[in-house]
């Protein structure tokens, strides 16, 4: 009985690493994405990846599907990792387009304040946002519609360079194992780290990011966890209060 029990442990162990991702820049652990297949805050025409979205040929949503947003960061850096189903550009076989991933918008006091430059900048750069565009007008994207209208920036039209981004994407076979089909399913994982300092101080971050044909949308709030040296500080500053006032 005990050998058996030591053989599905074993077993279960594997299973579970063989599902797990290896980050690069910052360990966000074996969680998976919190939208993965087919999520979006927006209502799409009979919902993401039916008709017609993506379209009239059905290709499936998964090909240009996010699957989620993850955000973490330290006294030095802040690390967000992004996983969807396409890499840097979806393509579609019926409209015989390439639809490219958008800027990562970050927020600090206005929603699209920053973004880190993925579409021109090879993800190299962090920039203060100057103008923006929306949806690309090209076949088959929800260029000019209320899609559009909801979705909002897609790319930085000008911007001013504040700082470099480290940038790493890696596969991450086996990932999706309910991506509706036709569709490869293969999902990719971008990982980008830049120093905090170049957003000055903040308490939250919203991030934003689209696929140009705007089949797909994420939207993420994050706010820092206070440090466990913040945390203590603050507890003595408590019991200090409370100590004056009792003498009082």
């Amino acid at each position: 009985m005990k050998k058996l029990l030591l053989v599905i442990t074993a077993f279960l162990l594997l299973t579970s690493v063989s599902f797990g991702f290896n980050f690069t820049l910052y360990d966000f652990g074996d969680t998976p994405f919190d939208h993965n297949n087919n999520w979006s805050p927006i209502s799409y025409p009979y919902g993401i990846g039916n008709q017609p979205s993506p379209g009239p040929y059905g290709e499936g949503g998964e090909k240009f599907d996010m699957e989620g947003l993850k955000v973490a960061s330290d006294n030095n850096f802040v690390y967000i990792a992004l996983a969807n189903s396409f890499g840097y550009t979806a393509h579609s076989t019926g409209w015989n387009q390439d639809y490219r991933l958008g800027d990562l918008f970050i927020g600090v006091d206005s929603k699209y304040q920053y973004a880190i430059d993925i579409i021109d900048g090879s993800s190299t750069g962090l920039y203060e946002v100057s103008s923006w565009n929306g949806l690309q007008n090209v076949p088959g994207s929800y260029y000019g519609t209320s899609i559009a209208a909801q979705i909002g920036a897609h790319e930085m039209a000008a911007g001013n360079w504040l700082g470099n981004v480290t940038t790493v994407m890696s596969p991450w076979t086996n990932f999706e194992q309910g991506y509706l089909t036709p569709g490869n399913g293969d999902t990719y994982v971008w990982e980008f780290a830049f120093n905090k300092s170049l957003l000055g101080n903040f308490s939250s971050l919203d991030f934003h990011i689209t696929l140009g044909c705007g089949n797909d949308l994420i939207e993420e709030p994050y706010s820092p966890i206070p440090e466990p040296t913040t945390i203590f500080l603050l507890g003595l500053g408590l019991v200090g209060c409370g100590i004056i006032r009792r003498r009082k």
